[in-house]
């Protein structure tokens, strides 16, 4: 199967833009967004949407115009940014500039000229798609129409918008107010709030129990999880049975058994029975992860190999803070995927002290501040709507196409 001519001008036009974006990475860097900072960003917006309006108006007269958003443009960005997503996709994606896939910017994919002009020139040849949709609107499915502008909206939106994106990491120890954050950089940036962490709380997963190699250092690949007194599991030919499970306890350095404990540094500890058939071997004794206030405790099978469980991980944790502005006091519980708002920001929960776990003293949160995030909002909403057409007039199609079937049976 051959390429129509059509098809292939606009690959090859595809093709020289990646190819200029390419010369650019390699001779300037990466591509710097920083001009796009408001309020240029919307000056560049608006006169941008207004030379697409004068573009559809002129492609009739010139016709290299029309051929910047006729079908086979359209087509042929669409694949090119389908690649270099997959690209995208496949490639770790930090700051690393070393070997071609760091010099062609591939690992910085969206600091890149080639990914940016390629992008630059989809979303125009979409922009140019909608103005014509809405000059043939009657000839068009709204349906159709309300999909290409919303994805429009948003392509638009996240480029000139991008400059105005700011992330930045705030650290909160418990009862204390923090109004400051820091950039990648480790730039400190003002708030336009205050925060104040009020509690941690985390869920954590049942124990594990392993038997660890003393000698390698290497877990064995089975496991027994610990989810109620008498849970048992054969774990690299040892019999291990969980006799008693304690969730928090702790120990003094002089006594040997482990006491229920509701106190900071707490942790889980097992009595464990461990049995080995083939030689009649039998152990038992306490195994815990231990804290940042208790040792680990582990049940030696002998001079090479014990049985150990590593710290437990956490299966839900949330911050509870207070967030303070000029409209008053505002209380959030904030989790992973789960952020607060306030006003143009996010505050995303990110991390927290590992080694203190759930007794963690401070919160690590990610504050996001999207200042087009209103616009991407609308057109988000426009493309729920746009499923909503689509349900509403598929069902009339089908009800039109059953009654012609019937008249032409009668």
């Amino acid at each position: 199967m051959t390429l129509k001519w059509g098809y292939k001008r606009a690959f090859l036009r595809c093709a020289l833009l990646f190819l200029a974006g390419t010369t650019l990475q390699l001779a300037v860097g990466d591509f710097d967004n920083s001009f796009l900072r408001y309020p240029w960003g919307l000056i560049l917006a608006i006169n941008y949407c207004y030379i697409l309006i004068l573009i559809s108006s002129l492609k009739n007269k010139w016709k290299w115009l029309g051929q910047l958003g006729d079908g086979y443009a359209c087509i042929s960005s669409l694949a090119s940014m389908i690649v270099l997503t997959i690209i995208f996709g496949l490639t770790r994606q930090d700051s690393a500039t070393e070997g071609i896939v760091g010099a062609l910017g591939f690992s910085r994919m969206t600091s890149s000229w080639g990914f940016n002009l390629l992008l630059f020139y989809f979303t125009t040849t979409l922009g140019l798609a909608v103005i014509d949709d809405f000059r043939h609107l009657r000839k068009r499915r709204v349906a159709a129409v309300m999909s290409h502008a919303a994805v429009f909206i948003i392509l638009a939106a996240s480029m000139f918008g991008s400059a105005d994106k700011q992330r930045v990491m705030a650290t909160l120890p418990l009862d204390k107010v923090v109004d400051e954050c820091v950039t990648q950089s480790g730039e400190r940036v003002q708030l336009p709030f205050t925060m104040s962490l009020r509690e941690f709380s985390m869920e954590e997963y049942p124990p594990k129990l392993y038997i660890l190699d003393v000698q390698t250092e290497s877990s064995s690949a089975d496991f027994l999880l610990v989810e109620s007194e008498g849970d048992e599991a054969e774990v690299d030919s040892w019999k291990i049975k969980a006799v008693k499970s304690v969730d928090m306890a702790g120990r003094m350095p002089d006594e040997q058994e482990y006491k229920p404990m509701n106190h900071v540094g707490a942790a889980p500890a097992v009595y464990v029975v461990a049995e080995k058939s083939a030689t009649g071997e039998h152990y038992e004794g306490w195994v815990s992860c231990g804290s940042h206030i208790f040792e680990p405790s582990y049940l030696f099978l002998g001079k090479r190999y014990a049985v150990a469980m590593p710290r437990r991980e956490a299966k839900r944790y949330l911050s509870k803070v207070v967030v303070a502005d000029d409209e008053g006091m505002h209380n959030f519980d904030i989790e992973v995927n789960h952020p607060a708002r306030i006003g143009s920001w996010r505050i995303y929960q990110v991390g927290y002290d590992t080694s203190r776990g759930r007794w963690s003293t401070y919160s690590v949160l990610e504050c996001v501040r999207d200042g087009w995030y209103s616009v991407i909002h609308i057109a988000l909403w426009m493309l729920l709507a746009t499923g909503v057409v689509m349900f509403a007039t598929a069902g009339g199609r089908k009800i039109a196409n059953k009654k012609a079937r019937k008249g032409d049976k009668i």
